[in-house]
């Protein structure tokens, strides 16, 4: 039983992050993929899911699951110029490999360029090449061919899409795009986020349209402030728990580990008046949905072969012997 100390306490018990930023990254981050992983875990998370700026993290994903039992972890890609920015092949290819997520462009988007005066890096910190900002319309205002061959994907593998940086005109074309070509898992990345700051009624409509705005930790952090908790609790009211998401969006230094990230902000909107009912619908019902584990397989329970298998125990020599010389047995 969960111990309270005067006042309640929300509880995290089975809770699902879905974006959260581990080292290996361009940007200076707090702790690795296992590290972030082994918190959750332990902070009692049942799945979390992990992106990178810079590469796939599908791989990154698998090798951490194969080590730390008792929690379920996921990868994604995100299409910046790191991995051939709006690349079909890319994603048919992280798809195919177990991806839940294909994200729009982050710190590449055109629109992410026009507000931090570039592409590769935030107002305060720098994390990789600079360049040409990548746009999803073309001059018309329509989508771009390999735009839309890659929500055909994401709609055959049924992922999630994730809106990420773009503006917000752009984000409202992707959205009505995306439900008109099947795909029925719709995110909304960090609306209130200077990249895309969207306005309460353009998040109503794209609500309407079928996206699920998510809302971060990161976004109200004392290191960023880019909105209140107060203003995050009133589009909740606005758009229903039920279309929402809370998740940590944190890795970076300056912020708690994203376990503790989403603890934070669930206990901080849930003393803003949002029921502990929703906190749960949008920390854990919503979530599990979008991940489908109703239906995922149950993991092979293997942990410690496996960890015996990569460390080589059983075929290392005995304490005090000498290993046998390659060189000397070659050459008689």
């Amino acid at each position: 039983m969960k111990r309270e100390f005067g006042g309640r306490l929300v509880d995290m018990v089975g809770a699902i992050d879905l974006h959260c930023h581990p080292y290996p990254d361009l940007f200076p981050r707090l702790a690795d993929d296992l590290g972030i992983v082994t918190a959750a875990r332990d902070a009692g998370l049942q799945a979390i899911v992990l992106k990178c700026h810079h590469e796939s993290t599908v791989s990154r994903a698998y090798l951490v699951q194969r080590i730390v039992p008792g929690i379920r972890v996921f990868g994604g890609i995100v299409l910046n110029s790191y991995v051939g920015s709006i690349n079909p092949a890319a994603v048919e290819a992280a798809l195919r490999l177990g991806a839940k997520e294909v994200w729009m462009p982050t710190v590449d988007a055109g629109y992410h360029a026009q507000v931090h005066g570039g592409t590769g890096g935030y107002d305060a910190q720098q994390g990789g090449r600079s360049g040409e900002g990548i746009w999803v319309l073309d001059k018309a205002g329509q989508l771009k061919p390999e735009v839309c061959e890659v929500l055909e994907l994401v709609a055959q593998h049924h992922a999630i899409l994730g809106t990420c940086h773009l503006s917000p005109r752009e984000i409202v074309a992707l959205v009505k795009a995306a439900r008109t070509l099947g795909i029925e898992k719709v995110v909304v990345t960090h609306p209130f986020f200077k990249v895309p700051n969207l306005d309460l009624p353009t998040l109503e409509e794209i609500v309407r349209l079928g996206g699920m705005p998510e809302f971060g930790y990161c976004t109200v952090s004392p290191a960023w402030q880019y909105a209140s908790p107060d203003k995050v609790a009133q589009a909740i009211a606005l758009v229903g728990a039920s279309r929402c998401l809370l998740v940590s969006d944190t890795g970076q230094r300056h912020n708690p580990l994203p376990s503790e990230a989403l603890r934070i902000f669930s206990q901080t909107l849930f003393e803003r008046g949002v029921s502990e009912e929703d906190i749960q619908t949008m920390t854990r019902r919503n979530q599990y949905s979008l991940l489908d584990l109703g239906s995922a397989p149950e993991l092979p329970d293997d942990v410690p072969a496996t960890l015996a298998a990569a460390l080589g125990e059983g075929s290392r020599p005995a304490p005090g012997s000498r290993p046998p010389d390659p060189l000397a047995e070659a050459c008689g």
